[in-house]
């Protein structure tokens, strides 16, 4: 079972629809899983929708909202509160022992978690894997995926919080 291919699938679905190419190259991978038509779904809404009311719907639920943000995409909102807490520590600490720096998101961020899964996974490092999972992944995306789910902005984010929910699971 190539586990590296689902957390890379939920990576890319987690960054946003401008990745669709990426999960549409990996998804054969997936068609064995019990969430698999959810990723069918979501790479479907994104290839036939509109793509600026699709991005408009990701950035309101995961990165900017008026007033306050629904469904911070981060371990330290949902275990402190706050952003770039001890959990971005963590995890940073777990990806510096692997010579890897986050560039372009917060350490603790789901994309940059479930990216790093997929290497553990890819790299035949099943039980540092299975840590990191139960450590970080297990502690706070259960209940985010339900977050999406309840305040989705509509039908795509909603799929991706159901989706998240059945792959967590």
């Amino acid at each position: 079972m190539n586990l590296w291919v689902d957390y890379k699938v939920f990576s890319y679905i987690m960054l946003g629809p401008r990745y669709n190419y990426q999960v549409e190259a990996l998804m054969e991978g997936l068609s064995s899983r019990k969430y698999y038509d959810n990723v069918v779904k979501i790479y479907r809404i994104i290839k036939e929708g509109n793509l600026d009311s699709i991005l408009t719907e990701y950035t309101s639920c995961f990165i900017n909202d008026f007033k306050h943000l629904k469904c911070p995409p981060y371990e330290s909102w949902y275990r402190e509160k706050t952003v770039y807490g001890k959990p971005a520590q963590e995890v940073l600490e777990y990806y510096l022992k692997y010579g890897i720096i986050p560039e372009r998101q917060i350490p603790d961020h789901i994309s940059t978690e479930l990216e790093f899964v997929s290497f553990l996974f890819f790299m035949n490092n099943e039980s540092e894997a299975n840590d990191f999972i139960k450590n970080h992944l297990l502690t706070w995306v259960p209940v985010f995926a339900q977050n999406i789910i309840n305040n989705a902005y509509g039908e795509y984010t909603r799929e991706i919080g159901k989706a998240l929910l059945s792959f967590i699971d």
